[in-house]
């Protein structure tokens, strides 16, 4: 992918997100898969089970709104709970859109992949818009953002809810100490 990937891949994730686009949906799903072969079925996957968990603190002003949601996507392949432990808690992976950061290895691979090409222009329109690739890292050396497959099920999330049977918002509001659980990956 060139410098301008970004920008591409934002435009068809838009046109997906556009109600009474049936025709072109096959065109543009087959478009994303190609793009990326390894992480577009797992990322569809992960919708399908509704394994993301968009969260927001309970505390939060309403003026506060340049503060970044945090996904939390459930791991399917968790091992059985503890013998004799009668809490089976949700283990997953946190990621944040603006940043473009998950906190799984692939995408620590990814993000570390071809890490001194030349820089890509910036975009900084609406900082919560969760364009593809983040904002806070823009500008970094590289030609593509680093993906993997919770990344991407997230941004589908965020961006093509009624396509991906996202119930009403999507989020989940939790007190500050939920929230602190959910990082530190005590499950909720």
């Amino acid at each position: 992918m060139d410098s301008n990937s970004h920008i591409f891949i934002d435009r068809l994730i838009t046109e997906l997100a556009q109600p009474g686009f049936s025709k072109t949906l096959k065109p543009l799903m087959l478009t994303l898969h190609c793009l990326f072969p390894n992480d577009f079925l797992p990322a569809l996957d992960i919708l399908d089970r509704k394994l993301v968990r968009r969260i927001v603190r309970s505390d939060r002003p309403s003026s506060e709104t340049a503060q970044e949601d945090i996904f939390i996507v459930i791991s399917a392949s968790v091992p059985p709970s503890i013998p004799g432990s009668s809490t089976s808690q949700e283990k997953g992976y946190e990621v944040r859109l603006r940043a473009w950061n998950c906190s799984c290895p692939t995408f620590t691979l990814s993000a570390y992949r071809d890490s001194q090409l030349p820089n890509h222009p910036t975009n900084e329109q609406n900082q919560l818009a969760y364009s593809f690739g983040g904002t806070l890292a823009r500008g970094t050396a590289r030609v593509s953002p680093p993906i993997c497959k919770h990344i991407l099920a997230c941004i589908l999330h965020a961006r093509c809810p009624e396509l991906f049977g996202v119930d009403g918002d999507g989020k989940f509001v939790v007190s500050k100490e939920e929230l602190a659980g959910w990082c530190a990956g005590w499950g909720g």
